[in-house]
């Protein structure tokens, strides 16, 4: 298979191409290649998809290879973990490559997710279909991931169940920056059990570089000096954790700050609206600006402020507000949906007129979202249904 060269520059007409490449002149196209081709094809495959399951794992284009099978994949994960066409789709085309486990390691591995962390059927096909590339080395990293937490978190086998549902990607994390990351979470003075209780919300803090997170928690021990108040809010709003200090909390006190707020303020603030912070620093100076200069107000004198600023600016706040020029019953008319809001202000040229004035493409309005160790990402490529 190294010898076969297949490049593509389009998709089209693929098994045509396929039948003059090397790889055809090693199987028989008829006999044992478009049987398999025929399989995929039926559950929903295009060419695409195909051609990367090709490109990465070639064999398992071989009808008759039975470690490779995608027969046999798709008859265990349907049988034991209910897969439709289109999870199956979603898991091959992320990862190839799982072709390669044999089929009784793969039994192996779910009666490991069932019985020994107690993980539902629901939520390994869900880590499955997130991050099928946790399944490469699971062995090996299994026992270095499990050996790490349960030393430095006394997590059960329950608990880190939890963790790879919340946190599939866990495998693809630097190990050494792990254990480092613990004992700062020990030097805040978080119990056993508070540790617990975040990292099955979510575990990917632990990516984060050392000093990183050092600084991060030094930034919330600023706004929010008393310890029990803090460490309740960062367990319930987990997101908050996963802020770099530099390039996304920083900027947003330096924001507030720009607007006239004390520390002590913004701490309050964090502690009302915790998801500001979760959200890109450039929609928040919009929304300032907008109620600086549209609305002629400062908002921080508001006593809608801060929770006016969670809601989103295109679709909501700024058509909304355009439209009714004033702040009065403001959180009311924001909360309502968009059907009933154009109802009562009898306003549906308005709002639609307004509403096409936003980007094109959108941004995600979260920072958390650009994290570089979402390798996972990459695979963000639109399925069919």
């Amino acid at each position: 298979m190294r010898a076969t060269i297949f490049r593509f520059s389009t998709y089209a007409k693929f098994t045509e191409k396929l039948q003059n490449t090397k790889f055809a002149t090693i199987y028989n196209y008829e006999t044992q290649v478009k049987p398999a081709l025929n399989i995929y094809e039926s559950m929903g495959f295009n060419e695409q998809m195909i051609f990367r399951i090709f490109k990465n794992r070639g064999l398992s284009l071989v009808k008759g290879n039975t470690q490779n099978d995608i027969e046999q994949l798709n008859e265990l994960f349907k049988t034991r973990l209910n897969a439709d066409a289109k999870q199956m789709r979603t898991i091959l085309f992320k990862d190839p490559q799982i072709l390669s486990h044999p089929i009784d390691k793969m039994k192996n591995y779910i009666d490991l997710f069932e019985k020994q962390l107690q993980i539902n059927k629901e939520d390994i096909l869900s880590i499955l279909t997130t991050y099928p590339l946790l399944m490469r080395n699971f062995e090996i990293n299994y026992e270095k991931f499990r050996n790490v937490f349960n030393t430095y978190a006394h997590v059960s086998d329950k608990q880190f169940g939890q963790v790879l549902v919340n946190t599939p990607f866990l495998f693809s994390f630097n190990l050494d920056r792990i254990p480092p990351n613990f004992r700062i979470m020990y030097n805040r003075e978080y119990k056993t059990q508070e540790i617990q209780e975040v990292i099955q919300k979510t575990a990917e803090f632990l990516a984060l570089k050392n000093h990183d997170l050092d600084r991060l928690l030094n930034h919330y021990d600023v706004l929010i000096p008393n310890k029990e108040v803090q460490h309740q809010l960062l367990i319930n709003n987990h997101k908050l954790l996963l802020l770099t200090p530099a390039y996304m909390l920083s900027p947003k006190i330096n924001l507030f700050k720009e607007i006239g707020l004390s520390l002590n303020q913004i701490g309050q603030i964090l502690q009302i609206s915790p998801n500001l912070f979760a959200k890109s620093v450039q929609t928040l100076k919009l929304k300032l600006k907008f109620f600086e200069k549209h609305m002629n107000v400062k908002i921080k004198n508001s006593p809608f402020f801060p929770q006016i600023l969670e809601f989103d600016y295109w679709t909501i706040l700024r058509p909304r507000l355009v439209i009714l020029n004033t702040l009065e019953n403001a959180i009311d008319n924001l909360n309502m949906s968009q059907e009933e809001f154009i109802k009562k202000y009898d306003c549906e040229q308005k709002y639609q007129e307004l509403l096409s004035e936003a980007p094109t493409k959108k941004k995600i309005d979260a920072d958390f979202m650009i994290r570089n160790y979402h390798r996972y990402c990459h695979d963000r490529i639109q399925l069919l249904n």
